[in-house]
């Protein structure tokens, strides 16, 4: 955590109000959060009595308490170059941008480089080569193209983003996932602004074998958040609902719940959610099966 704090704090942008949010941590947090309660750029520190149970509750309450116009979203395991939100805060001017973001190391609690998913970095260049240079782009444009089938914003310490872009109504439905909060915020903030990417690595992101991410990435719970990103577009009548309930069936039948068995139970929901809105499609998936098991 001094790593993350530091990193924060010793960036050459010097503009910045500093919140700390502890979510009532039982690793000592607290006594490390203490040594910088004095600190002229810390603005707030927040202890919660209670665990939360929901990171994003977290986020909500850090971004409605600050003050400044751009958010950067710093979890406390990750860190960052000191010219970070330097190059961020300019690459955001340069590109009339209310989103930059930056290509991140993946590094192990050791800081040593790792590879995640055959990745070196996130996002990877070689796999998706529009993160192979810098990039201004319209948001939905970039939703379109980059963010029905995956997450393309995959690390939020790897962000900045406009705060008056956030409508909080949002997180009544980010608090009902595990996993794709963050890529429906980001989709969020997304349809109301440009993005601008910085093919740089300025931000290290820290994965852990313990984490959600990990225990849930072969079980239901990838589908049934899909579903909330799709009911989510059909809310707010955005035209990409069909692409992604597409991207979700795809995944529901050769990703990463495909070898698993599923319970009749979730299949006749899945199969439900589908009809509802595209009976074509779950008889093409369907004739798809069985002619897969001839």
């Amino acid at each position: 955590m001094e790593q993350r704090i530091d990193s924060v704090l010793n960036q050459t942008f010097d503009d910045i109000e500093v919140i700390i949010l502890d979510d009532c941590s039982s690793d000592g947090s607290k006594k490390v959060i203490e040594k910088y309660k004095e600190h002229k750029k810390i603005f707030k520190i927040i202890y919660n009595e209670t665990n939360s149970g929901n990171t994003f509750k977290q986020w909500q309450k850090g971004i409605e308490t600050a003050q400044g116009d751009w958010i950067w979203i710093a979890e406390s395991d990750d860190y960052a170059e000191k010219t970070f939100l330097e190059k961020a805060y300019q690459k955001s001017m340069n590109g009339n941008s209310g989103i930059v973001y930056c290509r991140s190391n993946i590094i192990d609690s050791s800081n040593n480089a790792i590879t995640l998913y055959n990745f070196s970095s996130m996002p990877d260049p070689v796999v998706f080569p529009l993160f192979g240079n810098d990039f201004d782009m319209d948001g939905n444009e970039f939703i379109k193209d980059y963010m029905l089938k995956r997450n393309s914003v995959p690390n939020a310490s790897a962000v900045i983003f406009k705060k008056d872009l956030v409508d909080f109504s949002v997180f009544d439905d980010i608090r009902k996932t595990k996993l794709f909060g963050d890529w429906l915020f980001w989709i969020h903030l997304l349809r109301k602004t440009r993005v601008s990417y910085i093919n740089e690595r300025l931000n290290y992101f820290r994965f852990h074998e313990t984490t959600v991410r990990k225990h849930t990435q072969f079980d239901m719970t990838r589908i049934y958040e899909y579903m909330i990103l799709i009911k989510y577009f059909e809310k707010e009548r955005m035209p990409f609902y069909k692409e992604a309930l597409d991207a979700m069936v795809y995944q529901y039948n050769y990703g990463d719940v495909s070898g698993n068995r599923v319970s009749v139970k979730d299949n006749i929901k899945i199969s439900m959610f589908v009809l509802q809105r595209n009976p074509l499609l779950l008889l093409k998936t369907w004739l798809r099966k069985k002619k897969s098991q001839k």
